[in-house]
C-alpha cells in the first residue's frame, strides 16, 4: 500500500484517533496504559507460541495481511491475537510495523547524540562507561517510553535466550536498531547510523539487567 493511499485512510479515520503513527505519549496516555495495547497484545500473542520459530522477526510475514490488521487496530476493533489466523510471522511484521510508523522512535532523536557519543567512546575507552551512559539515557526517557522500551528489551531477552530460533542479541539488533531509536531525519546518516543503532540495542540487551537495575 502506498503512502498516499495510508494517508488517505488516516484523514479517512481522523489521525487523531489512530493507533499507528500516533506519537507514543499521545497514544498511552489516550489509551490509559503504561505501553500500548497493539504492543502488550502482540507480544503476548507471540509467546503464547513460543519463541521457538526459527529466524522469528527476520522472516516477513505476509504485508497484506499484516495492513488489514493494522486497519482493525488503527480503528480500535477488538481482535484476538491469539487466534491461529494470525501466524507467529505476520505478528512480529506487525509489531515491527507500529515501531517503523512511530513519528519518533522509542528513544527520542534529542537522546541520540548522547547514545552516539556512548558507542564511539566505547572504542576507545570503558566498557563499563558506555554501559553508564546507556543506562542513564534509559533513566532519562519520558515515562511512556521508559516502560515502552523495557517492555519490548524484556521481550526481546526472552527471545535471544531461546536458542532453537536461532535470534541471538546480534541478530535482534540488526532488526530493532533502526526502529528503537534513530538520528534526526536532518541529520541522519545511513552508512554511520546503523552501526550505532546496533551496537547500542545489542548492548542493552545483552546488559538489560545492569540497564534496568
Amino acid at each position: 500500500i502506498k503512502s498516499r493511499s495510508l494517508s488517505a485512510c488516516k484523514h479517512f479515520l481522523g489521525a487523531t484517533d489512530t493507533v499507528f503513527g500516533c506519537p507514543l505519549a499521545k497514544l498511552c496516555t489516550r489509551q490509559k496504559v503504561a505501553v500500548p495495547r497493539v504492543l502488550t497484545d502482540c507480544v503476548e500473542a507471540i509467546e503464547y507460541r513460543g519463541l521457538k520459530s526459527g529466524g522469528m522477526y527476520r522472516i516477513s510475514g505476509n504485508s497484506a495481511s499484516i495492513q488489514k490488521l493494522r486497519f482493525k487496530f488503527d480503528r480500535e476493533e477488538t481482535v484476538n491475537l491469539k487466534d491461529e489466523e494470525f501466524d507467529i510471522n505476520m505478528l512480529t511484521g506487525f509489531l515491527k510495523l507500529f515501531l517503523r510508523e512511530l513519528p519518533e522512535p522509542v528513544i527520542p532523536f534529542c537522546q541520540y547524540p548522547i547514545v552516539e557519543q556512548a558507542i564511539n567512546g566505547d572504542r576507545n575507552g570503558s566498557y563499563e562507561e558506555t554501559l553508564t551512559s546507556l543506562k542513564q539515557v534509559v533513566h532519562d526517557l519520558p515515562e511512556p517510553n521508559k516502560s515502552t522500551f523495557k517492555y519490548i528489551i524484556l521481550h526481546l531477552v526472552r527471545v535471544a535466550h531461546e536458542e532453537e530460533n536461532q535470534m541471538d542479541e546480534h541478530n535482534l539488533s540488526i532488526i530493532f536498531g533502526p526502529s528503537l531509536l534513530g538520528n534526526h531525519p536532518d541529520r541522519a546518516n545511513l552508512l554511520v547510523d546503523l552501526p550505532i543503532q546496533n551496537t547500542a540495542v545489542e548492548k542493552i540487551i545483552t546488559n538489560y539487567r545492569t540497564i534496568f537495575k
